[in-house]
């Protein structure tokens, strides 16, 4: 397997020049992979070498090799974990040029996989009950398991200054063929390292899990206890960011207004930005059997300090090619997508109907590849 990225240097006081990166990966041994990194080499007269640099999304571009020449091989990659490599070109003066584009390998992985984007991601929403409740999905990709939390948050968001949070709420994780592989109702019960870790709710009554999960499609949901109603929180953190990535998240609940909207939020890691789509769904939901869905959502993505980014109400009318590109436009023009460049941080989304409706819809981020 072969793959291929145009990536760019800049030399100081010089002009911009291309190179390309190669890689020719092959197996090592059993759980480890060797990879023949080139480039193309830069035209000044006065270079004098380049730096490879490269790491996993828990320690980027943490090596460095020093080289005369555009070609190396690179021994003993992990199987499973995501490698971003860059070039850099340094001159006789000393003077070196910034980071070529990274370029991200996974040994062992049938497709390539992107460095770690996702980390966070969470929900707050007005959970009902019945078809009402919150249902979040999530996608792991790569080939290695991944240690991961999931939260239900209700009582503690009082102390936010959330009115009307839920007392009691519960958990549960599914797989992809809807069974249910654990659930929790308090989160301080035997076996759950969630203070070590330093995710423990604040509160008793709150749930959490901590699972190892296989690649796959997975979905939890968050209910109240005894049929409670009430403001809930669905998060989801990623434990081990340098193997395989989460690369969808999703939410379903009641959109109702004012104060009971659906927020969505979501960290986005790693040392470059992260093409994103966020997607607002609501009158598509209609053919999977929801009856109640939110004919017209609305969606207004904002940074970590609350500066509005962008807003949508129907798709086309804004970034239409640049979301088909995505691969995963909305199928009902009256849905609301935004697709984003976006650097390492935190970022949160609003869901509300046109005009003031309600009903059931969808929130979404995508990580793109």
């Amino acid at each position: 397997m072969m793959a291929a990225m145009v990536v760019i240097f800049r030399m100081i006081n010089r002009v911009l020049l291309s190179a390309v990166i190669l890689f020719l990966p092959f197996l090592a041994h059993a759980g480890t992979s060797t990879v023949t990194v080139s480039w193309n080499p830069n035209s000044e007269p006065d270079i004098a070498g380049y730096h490879l640099h490269y790491g996993t999304a828990a320690a980027p571009f943490s090596t460095t090799i020093d080289l005369k020449t555009t070609t190396t091989t690179v021994s003993d990659l992990t199987d499973g974990f995501t490698y971003t490599f860059a070039v850099t070109a340094y001159n006789t003066a000393g003077a070196e040029s910034v980071y070529s584009e990274p370029i991200s390998y996974t040994p062992g992985a049938p497709n390539t996989i992107p460095p770690a984007a996702l980390l966070n991601v969470s929900t707050r929403t007005f959970v009902q009950t019945g078809e009402n409740i919150m249902i979040g999905g999530f996608i792991i990709d790569g080939v290695l398991t991944k240690k991961v939390v999931l939260r239900a948050i209700g009582p503690s968001l009082a102390a936010s200054g959330v009115t009307g949070a839920m007392a009691d709420p519960v958990l549960a994780l599914l797989n992809s063929s809807g069974a249910v592989v654990t659930s929790n109702d308090s989160w301080n019960t035997a076996g759950e390292d969630l203070t070590a870790l330093g995710l423990a709710p604040s509160d008793g009554r709150e749930s959490a899990i901590v699972a190892t999960l296989a690649p796959g499609a997975y979905s939890a949901t968050v209910s109240g206890k005894s049929g409670m109603t009430g403001v809930a929180l669905f998060e989801l953190y990623d434990l081990e960011p340098a193997s395989g990535r989460v690369a969808n998240i999703s939410t379903r609940s009641r959109v109702e207004s004012g104060d009971n909207v659906m927020i969505g939020g979501f960290i986005l890691g790693g040392t470059t930005a992260t093409k994103v789509i966020v997607r607002a769904i609501g009158p598509s939901l209609v053919s999977n059997g929801v009856s109640d869905a939110l004919l017209d959502p609305t969606l207004e993505l904002y940074d970590s300090n609350g500066s509005l980014l962008v807003t949508n109400d129907n798709w086309r009318t804004d970034q239409e090619q640049a979301i088909i590109d995505s691969t995963v436009p909305p199928s009902d023009d009256r849905e609301a997508a935004s697709v984003e460049t976006l650097p390492p941080g935190a970022y949160s989304a609003i869901i509300r109907g046109a005009s003031d409706t309600t009903g059931v819809a969808l929130f979404e981020v995508y990580a793109l590849n």
